[in-house]
């Protein structure tokens, strides 16, 4: 079994090193991302898709334009995490690495602390593992999901903060 993740393709405010709101949009390059990263996608064996209900999620993976065939779901749980007062920060205004944090909620009491982000992506993927782990499934979510993923298969570490807009990761499960 595999599972590969991708997130999102760009949007103006990521461009703009601002935290995005929920509804922002993939920008002219998110797309253009999303339609490349599309193309390596459908080289790979994907048997069932899982998405994020953020619209810039299901953007990304309709430009995907995957086979009809493969099932795909929308899964709240791959939703980002809630930034409530956070939203349209800048990024140079945040400690990053305490930001994304599991321990976040030290010092940015105001939003989704990424202990919960990953309390529910675990729930998650030990529900997909469990229950298709015959098949290799691709993930289209966010960054701060990412980093729970990370956090699941190779322990909990603050320092792993890659996460780039329409990048594949791939994840196997033996």
């Amino acid at each position: 079994m595999k599972i590969y993740v991708v997130r999102h393709g760009e949007t103006e405010m990521g461009k703009n090193r601002l935290i995005a709101s929920k509804i922002e949009p993939l920008n002219k390059g998110g797309k253009i991302q999303a339609i490349t990263t599309g193309k390596k996608v459908k080289q790979l064996d994907i048997n069932i898709v899982f998405s994020s209900p953020i619209k810039r999620a299901i953007d990304t993976l309709n430009l995907f334009n995957l086979d009809k065939e493969i099932p795909v779901f929308i899964d709240k749980r791959l939703e980002e995490r809630n930034m409530g007062i956070y939203e349209g920060v800048s990024f140079g205004d945040l400690d990053w690495k305490e930001f994304w944090g599991y321990d976040s909620e030290k010092k940015y009491s105001d939003l989704e602390s990424m202990k919960s982000v990953y309390e529910r992506t675990s729930v998650f993927l030990n529900d997909i593992i469990e229950k298709y782990h015959d098949k290799n499934i691709l993930l289209v979510t966010h960054g701060g999901v990412k980093r729970a993923i990370d956090w699941y298969f190779n322990g909990i570490d603050s320092s792993l903060l890659e996460c780039e807009n329409g990048k594949i990761y791939e994840y196997d499960i033996e």
